[in-house]
């Protein structure tokens, strides 16, 4: 890279950065913006020094198709951004390097497995960090990623399809992508292929405009192992559905394994047709809950671990306190620590992270219990202890029961096995359809929809 120049990278720097900083929230722009310092550019590639890895993930995750698109603006040049850090001591010099070394066969080994590792991730698509390994498990995921290692030991005959769902920033993601690090790690010669829906999307677009659809479909027809993320933006997309149900079906028919996350249960997935839908469902569905306390300081602890950041365990805590609905919030906090932290050459500290990311929220709504749920309907529609669990199905008492399954779906978050069986062992599709025919009749009968919107508010959530 050309460094000679850095005058003429400063301005093209600040104008890049400059719509950024109207375009993002000022706590935003200062915390992942500002502390980036260019370092060197070329036609074909930009520097960018940041505090460490951990920073640069979540720039890269967050904020780098909007800095990409500004810097294109700006230079007239589409190019690929690197980011480099130092290596020294947690919380040390911002952009430290450490000292040349005379290259050795370990040093070459090491450099050989890392453009492999960047091969890989061009052909696949899979993202490096997620694997098994660093996969915190707990009560909200354990069956989820015991059912993707059963994927990943047998792919194409165990569950085919592997539909994993759940909300935003809980792990699909990573667990997607870990089962297909899994299989290449046992055949290497497999072929993989992991992308988002929107991906996919824009792909059989371009395909479509330069008249190479047939060739497209061809192309992720021979895959092994085809990963769609979010699956739930196929949404409205005539065309895209059509002919991923079409790949789909060949992919299934040659035993290929297919895996899908999403935000939503098959079945809930509205302007997706019911033929997908219902091949999304055929196979194993698993779903993600948010993490309870412990799991989500075990996984702070994973990160900062990974990371070399010292964090106390009351930190930890109080993250964990602090951001209790996903993962990704949880990530985000610890990597604004460090990022002040390194910036500011300080420790990281309970006092910090109370003034940086603010006092924990006592006051913030718990969820309403199973109990509570089942005691206030119970009441409500006058029935006697024990109704709603028994097989008794009087229309008062079917009522009554659908909707509990959708409040406590939707008060609680609760997986549907799971009220399926406190709602006296009845299967989850029963609990599918109980939810989307309560959902159905708030959209119809005014006078229902006031009834469940009562109960909502009675249970603390309205």
């Amino acid at each position: 890279m050309d460094k000679s120049s850095g005058t003429n990278l400063k301005s093209l720097w600040e104008q890049t950065v400059a719509p950024l900083r109207e375009r993002l929230d000022s706590t935003d722009y200062t915390t992942w913006i500002e502390p980036m310092k260019p370092l060197a550019a070329d036609d074909r590639s930009v520097e960018i020094a940041v505090p460490n890895r951990m920073f640069a993930a979540w720039v890269e995750e967050n904020f780098l198709d909007e800095l990409s698109d500004s810097w294109v603006r700006a230079s007239g040049r589409n190019s690929r951004f690197h980011f480099s850090w130092g290596d020294v001591a947690p919380q040390g010099e911002l952009f430290g390097r450490p000292a040349p070394a005379a290259d050795s066969g370990h040093e070459t080994a090491e450099k050989l497995a890392q453009e492999l590792k960047q091969s890989r991730r061009r052909t696949t698509g899979l993202i490096e960090r997620y694997d098994f390994t660093s996969f915190v498990v707990g009560p909200n995921n354990q069956f989820a990623r015991a059912a993707a290692m059963a994927v990943s030991g047998q792919p194409g005959t165990l569950y085919n399809p592997f539909f994993v769902f759940g909300g935003v920033g809980l792990g699909k993601t990573h667990l997607a992508n870990a089962i297909g690090h899994s299989v290449l790690a046992e055949n290497p010669s497999a072929r993989v292929l992991f992308m988002s829906a929107d991906a996919f999307t824009n792909r059989l677009i371009d395909a479509i405009s330069h008249n190479k659809v047939q060739e497209f479909k061809n192309r992720i027809r021979r895959v092994d192992v085809l990963i769609i993320d979010d699956v739930q933006f196929l949404a409205g997309r005539e065309r895209t559905q059509q002919e991923f149900f079409h790949i789909f079906n060949a992919l299934y028919e040659r035993g290929s394994q297919i895996i899908l996350t999403s935000d939503k249960y098959p079945n809930e997935m509205q302007g997706v047709e019911e033929r997908l839908c219902n091949r999304f469902g055929s196979g194993l569905v698993a779903d993600i809950q948010p993490p309870d306390a412990e799991t989500r300081v075990a996984i702070l602890e994973r990160k900062a671990k990974e990371e070399r950041i010292h964090l106390p365990l009351d930190v930890a805590t109080h993250i964990a306190e602090r951001f209790d609905s996903n993962i990704r919030d949880l990530e985000g906090a610890l990597t604004r620590l460090s990022a002040w932290a390194s910036l500011n050459r300080c420790e990281i500290t309970l006092d910090l992270a109370a003034n940086l990311l603010g006092e924990t929220a006592p006051s913030e709504r718990r969820p309403p219990t199973f109990d509570e749920i089942e005691a206030r309907l119970t009441t409500y529609f006058g029935l006697k202890p024990g109704d709603l669990k028994a097989r008794r199905r009087t229309r008062k008492i079917s009522d009554a029961r659908q909707v509990a399954m959708f409040l406590m779906r939707s008060l609680a978050g609760a997986s549907f096995p799971a009220i399926g069986e406190h709602l006296g062992g009845r299967d989850h599709s029963t609990v599918v359809h109980g939810c989307g025919a309560v959902r159905k009749r708030c959209e119809k009968d005014a006078r229902f929809r006031a009834v469940v919107e009562t109960l909502v508010r009675e249970l603390g959530c309205g």
